[in-house]
Parts: structure tokens; sequence; C-alpha cells
């Protein structure tokens, strides 16, 4: 059985705590289950005792008790398991004990912050070596006592000395700061008249779910935790260990990760993150990490994603019913606790088209494209060699650019790296230097490619809008050396110069690989809310990418908003001028043939030049 502590004065047993802290709720149901006390006084208003005890008889159901001045902001204070306060007005009401709050109600309490060590030692070290390593810091720093602090401890210990007239044996829980002030001052043979300050009115409330999520003190999985051993009365492991509870957490939010994101989560993740963590914490003067840095440590050695899932399992409490239908507050953690910092998620989502992946058979040598029907529309082929061609040069001048954007120049050493780069040479030619180029590592390869030649414009009489190119559609590769293709053009019947051959232009087209996988994009609901035909196509190849980079080559670059789409599903946009391309191969690749079936093909060469 571990030592316990308290003070003690007569008939008062005084534990001294730091408010909302699990360890310290832990210490004070232990304390309380080894004395076994006539009645229990705590560091909480007077004026305010019924609220207060009605928000501990909910627990673990989550209270705020809301008091309202005319003059002044509501106060509000938050009843949770884990708060060492709240758990000795519940250990003395399951065990139908009195129970007293005993404090001086005052307005204009300063938001003072105690330097103290952090609680998660009272696990090693036990709570008196902890309050006297407590009592050191204030003996050197001497904090400042208020008036506010010296009338609230003559206050508490008159109360302390009328109970004690009552009951034999008394549990007084409160602040180390004030805890043995109050004990000194109970001899006194007579005290001041002092007055609570004035509540227009005070009231029981609780917190909706999202609330919760972002108020609580000690996050929801530490208190489910706490809460779950605390209903075990045998439990020799009570309170649990925060370092535990914290590796766990990790450990079940890596499987959420898993499952939801597809990704894997390769054992060194969680030792990197255990390992960033704790440095995180000592630089900041903590043995344990603060939610903030738990997200933060999950967010640097993994991902946004993986972070999320920290957040969602860390943040979730199950005890929530609101039985007795208080009113249901929607507060915000800087509402209850003053500033706090705000951590951002950047979700990266699954591919909206991963269900339309083909699953080809095991052998590939099994399977065979089939052509398309004899009464199908159909390309011809030199220009498909062209055009796949085409697709080619642009996936790989994507990378090139992806690659070239990360590329840094570093002094010669003992290798030429990506080769000499001639212009920081001669810039530092008075230092008899050579300087190389340095590419970083590439994100990926192209996954799709989107060539925008024209967008349709408002035209004729009164800015009356016509389409330059209505016809849309979508083509599957015959083979697995062409890409599917999306496009818009030119009607067919505009320009027909043979038997069954028609000569269209691209106002733009949408090439992914491999092929075989694309649905008809412009019939697709999910692309209804693109108004352009260009950002249709664009949204398109991010969806249908199996790469993590996307060519997008237009005369403008794409909204920030197609950036953000892209961004969501893990793709990367890289934008290419269409400019720098030569205007020679693209007026050979924007005019294409479309031939009224497969039997055309072979006498297309009599009418395309």
């Amino acid at each position: 059985m571990k030592d316990l502590f308290y003070l003690q004065k007569d008939s008062i047993y005084a534990v001294p705590v730091i408010h909302y802290n699990m360890e310290m709720a832990g210490e004070v149901k232990d304390v309380f289950d080894l004395l076994q006390p006539d009645c229990v006084a705590v560091e909480l208003p007077e004026t305010m005792q019924l609220q207060h005890l009605h928000a501990a008889s909910r627990l673990p159901d989550i209270s705020v008790v809301v008091a309202f001045n005319s003059h002044l902001d509501p106060l509000y204070t938050l009843c949770e398991p884990c708060d060492p306060i709240y758990e000795a007005l519940r250990s003395a009401m399951e065990n139908q004990r009195a129970a007293h709050c005993i404090d001086l109600d005052v307005d204009g309490y300063p938001d003072l912050i105690d330097i103290v060590p952090d609680p998660y030692a009272i696990n090693k070290i036990g709570l008196k070596y902890y309050y006297e390593s407590y009592e050191k810091i204030i003996l050197e720093s001497k904090p400042p006592r208020t008036a506010f602090d010296q009338h609230r401890e003559l206050y508490m210990a008159k109360r302390l000395k009328e109970l004690s007239l009552t009951y034999d044996k008394i549990l007084f829980v409160g602040g180390m700061f004030h805890v043995q002030k109050v004990l000194d001052l109970v001899d006194r043979p007579k005290f001041p008249e002092l007055k609570h300050a004035e509540r227009d009115s005070v009231k029981v409330c609780t917190l909706s779910e999202e609330s919760c999520r972002e108020s609580m003190a000690e996050f929801g999985w530490i208190s489910a935790n706490y809460e779950e051993l605390r209903e075990r009365v045998d439990s020799g492991d009570f309170p649990p260990d925060r370092q535990k509870l914290i590796l766990q957490l990790y450990k079940e939010a890596s499987e959420a990760y898993v499952e939801n994101s597809g990704h894997s989560f390769p054992g060194y993740h969680l030792r990197n993150i255990m390992k960033f963590v704790r440095n995180y914490s000592l630089l900041k003067g903590r043995l344990m990490p603060t939610l903030f840095q738990i997200l933060s440590a999950a967010k640097g050695c993994v991902e946004h994603n993986y972070a999320y899932e920290v957040w969602e399992l860390a943040t979730d409490y199950p005890y929530l019913s609101n039985v007795d239908g208080l009113e249901e507050l929607d507060l915000s953690a800087s509402d209850i606790w003053g500033e706090s910092k705000l951590i951002q998620f950047h979700l990266k989502e699954k591919g909206r088209k991963n269900f339309f992946q083909m699953h080809r058979r095991k052998k590939k040598k099994d399977y065979r494209f089939k052509p398309p029907g004899p009464f199908a529309i159909c390309s011809y082929p030199p220009e498909d060699v062209v055009i796949e061609n085409f697709g080619e040069y642009l996936k790989k001048k994507g990378s090139q650019i992806i690659s070239e954007e990360g590329a840094r120049t570093v002094p010669f050493s003992a290798s030429l790296e990506d080769g000499i780069d001639t212009r920081e040479t001669i810039r530092h030619w008075p230092e008899h230097k050579l300087y190389v180029k340095v590419h970083s590592k590439p994100l990926g390869s192209v996954g799709s490619v989107v060539v925008i030649f024209d967008e349709d414009h408002p035209t004729g009489d009164e800015g009356a809008f016509q389409e330059k190119y209505p016809w849309r559609t979508t083509w599957l590769g015959e083979h697995d050396q062409e890409s599917d293709m999306a496009f818009y053009a030119t009607p067919m019947s505009e320009n027909v110069i043979g038997p069954g051959i028609s000569r269209c232009e691209y106002g733009g087209i949408m090439m992914s690989y491999p092929p075989r996988r694309i649905f008809d994009i412009w019939s697709d609901p999910d692309y209804f809310m693109f108004e352009r035909k260009s950002e249709v196509l664009l949204a398109a190849a991010i969806d249908y990418a199996v790469q993590p980079l996307v060519t997008y080559v237009s005369a403008t670059p794409p909204r920030s908003a197609m950036k953000s789409f892209a961004s969501r599903y893990g793709k990367k946009i890289v934008y290419l001028p269409i400019g720098q391309l030569s205007p020679v191969t693209l007026n050979k690749i924007r005019v294409f043939h479309v031939l009224e079936g497969h039997d055309k093909r072979f006498i297309a060469d009599e009418y395309i030049d």
C-alpha cells in the first residue's frame, strides 16, 4: 500500500492539491477511503454550495456552475471527475457524509498561474515530497499574497473551526497555496466579519459534446480512464499512470488511422512520437505533455490525419448523458480558462474514385483489353501515338518542375551531386569555390495530365453565352499503352471531311493513367458543383490520379480552391503555363479526328492530311 500524505491540525485533516489534476484527484480519493471522515470541507464558495453539490452528484457527467453578476461577465466553474475538490464532494455524498463549501465568494480574483512541479511526479515520489518541493518553490519565489487571499484564508479558517465543534474528523481539501495558512489561522480567537460578493443568480448547466471536447481540463481520454478505474473498488492501479495512458492513446489512434486512411503505421512512428513528445515536455519544464503537445507530436512525426485521429480519441468522453435535462451550454476553452492555444488539422481524404478501380485477374498474361463494339466511334491511331507521347512528356515535365522547386545550391565538397551550378559558381568566382545542385527527393510521379487550350467565353449579341466546345465525352484506352481521356471539343457534325470521318478541335483534355478506370465525368454528380469545364477536367484528374502529382497546362493557373481540393486528397497540382510549350506542337495536337467505327481506320489516310 502506498504512503498517503495529509496535514493535520487536531481533528482537521487537510490535503493540499493542485486543481483539475488526475493525480491529485486520486490522492484525495485514497485519503478519503483511508480516513473515512465525518465531514468534508472544500475550497469552493459557500454561497454556491447547493449548486456545487448538485454538480458533484451528477458525476461522471460534466456540469458547469454559472454565477451571474449584472455588471460582470458570468463566472464559470467546471465540474469534472479529475478535479480533487469535486472528488472530495463526490466521495462524501457516495458515503453519506456531510459536505460543505467553506470558501469566501469574491469578485475579481486575479487569474494567477502557480509555479508548481509537474503533478505526475506524485506517482513516483508521493504527495509528501511533492508538497515539500512546492513549499521550497514558494519560499524562494515569494509570490504576492493579495487581500483576496488573506480574506479567503481567514473565512475558511473560521468555517473549519465552526465545523470542528460539530464533527470529530474533518477532511479539508484546498489549494496548496492556501492550506497551511488556513490551518495556522484556525486557532485565532476572533475572526473579522467578511461579506460574500453579491450574485444575481447561480445555476447548474451542462456542456455540449463539442464543448466538452474543447473545454475539459483533463481531456476525455484521461478522465474516462480515471473513471473506469475508480469504479473498480479493488483496483491496485488507481489512479492510472498518465504515461501509459498516452502511449495507449497513440496506439489506438494508429489503428483508427490505418483503417480510415488506408496508410500503414510502421513501428518507428510510435518510437519517434514518444521521443518527440518527451523532449517537447522537458523543454516546457514538464514531465508529461499537455494535449496540445500530444497533438503537435502526432502532426510532426506522422501527419495531420493521424493527429486528427489522436484528437478525436483523446477528447471523446463517453459519460455524457444529461439525464436530468439541464440547460446545455456551448462554451469554448477561452470562455472557461481564458486564453488558449489553437491547433488546426489539414486533413487529406481518401480518393473519391477508389471504388472505381478495376480488379484485374491475378495472372496479367490472361488479361486482354476488348475493342469497342462495331457501332462505336473511335480515334485515329497515328494521332493517338502523338498525344500519348505528349502526355508522357508532360508527366516528366511535371516531375521535373517539382524536383527543381526543391533544389538548392551548395559548395562542392566530395560529390558533384546533380551537376555543377554554373551561375552560382561564376557569382562566387572570387572565392575560388565550385557550386553544385542538389535536388530534393521527388514527391512522386504524375498520375494525370490536364491541358486547357481554350475556355468557353460569352459571344454574340448582348453577351449571350454560346458554347464553342459543346461536345463533352469520356474515352477509355483501347490497350494498356493508352490513357483514359476526357475532353470538351467542337461537335462532330461541324466539320465532316470524309465518309464517317469528322475533324474536331479540343478545348481541353484530361489524360489519366492507367487506362480503363474512368466513368463518364460529364454526367458524374460529383462534378456538378464546378461551373467551368476546365475545372471539371482538373477535379476528375485529381480524383482519378493514382500518383500524387497532376500536371495542369493552361494560360492561367488554377484557383486556390482547386489547390485546396487537391491537397485534401493528398495530391498536388503542378502548373505549367501553356506559353512555355511549342505552338507548333500544340496546334498539331489540338486538332483530332473522330471515326465512325474501326472499319473507317482503313480508309482514313485518304482523307486526313
